[in-house]
């Protein structure tokens, strides 16, 4: 399996001891992210880029007792979520919610980013998954996706749920949104319409829809090569 030197999420796993009964326990599930500023490659000329927003959404979160159980349904948290991580200046966290779940080992967490139209037109996250916005290079840009695909956390170890509760953080480190696939370099996106934002998207508005889709991808893959 490849090894990358970045990941775009760690996962940070901790237990605590709760009083339950012998075949069930409970998982809080939350999000966070991390305040950093990118850099598009470690040699790269370009000045600081600036994360001002970033949002996603999703929906079917399943706990998986081991890698050749992806099929099933059974899903834990319903959904769909809406998660901010990011103000103008500050990096955010999120509890998703505390559910009753089977004791068991589990080898895999999956959810799915989910578009969802049942919104305000407004709302920019209205028919999208992932949306971002920040300054390159001193002009705007506006990242967004609409991508629904599945991320699979595996972890080697299991997540051990007996009885106790079990605390579960993924964790976005917003510098290494760049890093974790392709490298990167937000420079070369362009304001080809000239309206003073740099446009990034899979409809190519601004001419930067191959960044868009490297970006997401950058996403994707990392999520599924996270190991504890």
């Amino acid at each position: 399996m490849k090894k990358f030197t970045y990941l775009l999420m760690t996962v940070i796993v901790a237990f605590s001891s709760c009083s339950k009964d012998d075949e069930s326990g409970s998982v809080t599930l939350s999000l966070t992210g991390v305040n950093q500023t990118l850099k598009s490659g470690e040699n790269s000329l370009v000045a600081d880029v600036k994360i001002t927003d970033f949002k996603l959404s999703f929906r079917d979160v399943e706990f998986k007792l081991d890698e050749s159980d992806l099929s099933s349904t059974e899903v834990q948290f319903r959904g769909p979520y809406d998660v901010d991580l990011m103000s103008e200046t500050d990096a955010l966290s999120q509890t998703i919610g505390t559910i009753d779940i089977p004791d068991g080992t589990y080898k895999v967490l999956r959810f799915k980013l989910h578009k969802d139209m049942d919104r305000l037109e407004t709302d920019p996250l209205y028919d999208r998954s992932l949306y971002m916005t920040g300054i390159i290079d001193g002009t705007p840009f506006e990242f967004w996706h609409d991508t629904s695909e599945n991320f699979d956390f595996e972890y080697t170890g299991g997540i051990v749920v007996s009885g106790n509760n079990v605390e579960i953080n993924v964790k976005f480190v917003i510098d290494q949104f760049l890093n974790s696939l392709h490298t990167i370099d937000l420079s070369q996106a362009i304001d080809e319409d000239e309206d003073g934002i740099i446009k990034i998207n899979p409809d190519d508005e601004d001419g930067n829809g191959d960044i868009a889709d490297k970006l997401k991808e950058n996403i994707k893959e990392a999520a599924d090569l996270i190991k504890l």
